[in-house]
């Protein structure tokens, strides 16, 4: 059984202000009210390049490659209720959101068509212990990139997003939330935001391989039990304030280059394993 290996903490942890460095603009649409954004027909017969790929557990079906552009990824989702309410969907514009840029109507299905789906999963991540595992540093960078998307989606699209797992967020060197257009349908659940703040500290715990509330050792360690110990009621703000503070200790060192560091290691411990196996 090989050795489990902590990621070192060479992070500064300052979130960047929200809506910086993304690609999308107000000129595309991004977070406007749009009564021609639902489209209805299928985008694979338009004059546009698609490649189909195999249905994935994450429902991607294809990818769209536009030149000069990044990659955009199609991901199909089927109606039940015929009474879905299409005027909640808007394109949405966020550093740490799998932006939605398009959603089509077709037949008992919809198609949202996201900017990008990049990184690794934090499922992935896991899949990759106990070999494979990010320190309390980390984990704050990863876990305030969430609460970032989150306070986007709470406050600017006023609704909850429902679905915060493992399987919805992406590593990049952003970090993203994604299956926004989902959110949208769902609209705002009763008592949604505290439950997805709940799954962010639960997703925090998962990673660190906490039981309960237990923190690791030393200041960083104690910080981190304060984090994920968080009592029920708390809000995005304060645990963006306690993040701050872990990432604090470690502000020599740039933010991009550590989110970089995480994605390439864990692409790279991926690719060995894949390569064992076979």
């Amino acid at each position: 059984m090989g050795t489990t290996k902590a990621l070192s903490s060479p992070i500064q942890m300052n979130p960047p202000p929200y809506n910086r460095g993304t690609s999308c603009t107000a000129a595309e649409g991004g977070d406007q009210q749009d009564a021609t954004f639902v489209k209805y027909g299928s985008p694979f017969t338009m004059d546009r390049l698609f490649i189909g790929l195999d249905p994935t557990d994450g429902g991607i079906t294809a990818i769209e490659l536009i030149e000069n552009r990044p990659v955009s990824f199609v991901l199909k989702v089927k109606i039940n209720d015929r009474d879905i309410k299409l005027d909640r969907l808007r394109p949405t514009c966020h550093r740490h959101l799998a932006n939605l840029k398009e959603a089509f109507v077709c037949h008992e299905s919809l198609l949202f068509i996201y900017e990008r789906w990049d990184g690794v999963s934090l499922k992935g991540i896991q899949e990759l212990g106990p070999t494979f595992e990010l320190g309390e540093v980390e984990v704050a960078t990863i876990c305030c990139q969430i609460l970032h998307g989150l306070h986007y989606i709470h406050n600017t699209l006023g609704i909850s997003h429902g679905a915060i797992s493992e399987q919805n967020i992406y590593i990049d060197d952003n970090g993203d939330v994604g299956r926004i257009g989902e959110s949208m349908i769902r609209g705002l659940i009763h008592g949604g935001e505290v439950m997805d703040i709940s799954a962010t500290l639960n997703i925090a715990r998962k990673l660190l391989g906490l039981q309960g509330t237990s923190g690791g050792r030393g200041t960083v360690g104690l910080l981190a039990h304060d984090f994920t110990a968080a009592p029920r009621g708390v809000t995005i703000e304060q645990l963006l304030q306690l993040g701050g503070r872990i990432a604090h200790k470690y502000r020599k060192i740039k933010y991009e280059m550590s989110l970089e560091y995480i994605v390439t290691t864990t692409k790279r411990r991926s690719n060995t394993l894949q390569q064992r196996a076979s």
